[in-house]
């Protein structure tokens, strides 16, 4: 039986009993006789004539007008039960009941195996993505440590000269025989200058902090006075020195390099203390990229895996003694929050865990380098020079 057939066997009891309840006679011998004791009119009918065995005529119109409209009431509650429901009724007539119950065990269990099939080759395809990008980082981990190369096996352009950085900076060198806790233990010996295990180790300066720079960002208002900090509170005896390249990549730098270094000797009196290094323009990516900036990104990259520079006033922290990078800023991270780190390295000890703020800068970072006007993007000399 079909809903609709229910609705409306349900639909003609509600009249049933609506019309009952109503009636005065019921001349049908039901069980709703029960429900309908005799009225005024009856009773008053039969006391005037006792004697009589057969309803009067007025009792006799009186149930058959009832027998009427209850008849008339019962077809017009059905009639519009039947208009309305009319699509619904012939949607549930339309339903093929299934074949049988087997049938829909089938259809059930086929529609789960290809759901499972297809979340085991979902599983799959990820583990096979994660594996690879593993594999990726610990290439990439291998690759970093068989390069034996250090900051002192690098020059940068200084007036339009290559200068080496041990110059720049004025380090001085050991031969590596002092035993001082930084040149023994490790993996193999080396004897190639400006290495750890046997090489020449850096003495004077102990920590190195390199800059790219843009005079004309926003920033450089606060980055540039808080380095000159630094290097006044680190580096009265030479144990630290500042590195800034400016560049033409990302946000255009429209001064020349002889232009930019004496706007910032006379802006905020960068370059005039020992310590503080402006090197000419360079590229920093692209194949037209300076080796020593393509070096440094390589060597130490942000949280996400990341080498190339995405924004002005990154930061890379480097161990003088050893000349490796060990720790890199994200733009908006301040200079004076990387003072903790500067005073770990000059005295010999680990770096003290990264500021609370570390991993939300570069977060923060990440977002910049989708939107912000002084991002490295197409169209600004992002690419090959």
């Amino acid at each position: 039986m079909t809903t609709m057939a229910l609705i409306r066997r349900a639909i003609a009891s509600i009249a049933l009993l609506l019309a009952a309840s109503q009636c005065d006679v019921i001349a049908f011998t039901t069980p709703l006789e029960s429900l309908c004791p005799p009225t005024r009119i009856s009773t008053q009918l039969r006391a005037k004539d006792p004697s009589s065995s057969s309803p009067t005529p007025l009792a006799s119109a009186s149930a058959s007008s009832s027998r009427r409209a209850f008849l008339a009431t019962s077809a017009i509650i059905l009639t519009s039960g039947n208009a309305l429901f009319p699509a619904y009724a012939d949607e549930q007539d339309n339903v093929e009941p299934p074949s049988s119950s087997s049938d829909a065990f089938e259809s059930i269990a086929a529609r789960a195996a290809r759901v499972s099939q297809e979340v085991t080759q979902s599983e799959i395809a990820q583990q096979l993505a994660d594996d690879e990008a593993n594999q990726r980082r610990i290439d990439l981990a291998q690759k970093l440590k068989d390069d034996i190369r250090t900051i002192y096996d690098f020059t940068l352009p200084v007036n339009g000269k290559a200068r080496e950085i041990s110059e720049l900076i004025g380090q001085t060198f050991s031969d590596g025989s002092s035993g001082d806790g930084w040149t023994d233990g490790g993996e193999g010996e080396s004897s190639t200058p400006g290495r750890m295990n046997g090489g020449r180790v850096g003495t004077r300066v102990k920590a190195i902090l390199v800059v790219n720079m843009k005079q004309d960002d926003p920033i450089a208002r606060k980055n540039i006075p808080e380095l000159i900090e630094l290097v006044t509170r680190f580096g009265r005896n030479g144990e630290f020195a500042v590195i800034m390249s400016p560049t033409d990549q990302g946000y255009y730098e429209p001064d020349t390099s002889a232009l930019l270094r004496l706007k910032l000797e006379q802006e905020y009196g960068y370059g005039n203390t020992h310590g503080t290094i402006l090197t000419d323009k360079v590229n920093l990516l692209g194949s037209g990229a300076v080796p020593f900036w393509r070096w440094i990104e390589g060597s130490c990259r942000t949280p996400a895996g990341l080498g190339k520079i995405q924004a002005n006033f990154e930061k890379f922290l480097v161990d003088g003694r050893t000349g490796k990078p060990l720790r890199r800023y994200p733009r908006k991270y301040q200079p004076y929050d990387i003072a903790d780190d500067i005073a770990a390295l000059i005295q010999g000890k680990p770096l003290p865990p990264a500021g609370s703020n570390f991993k939300e800068e570069w977060r923060n970072a990440a977002k910049e380098a989708e939107n912000d006007t002084y991002r490295f993007q197409k169209g600004l000399n992002y690419f090959d020079q």
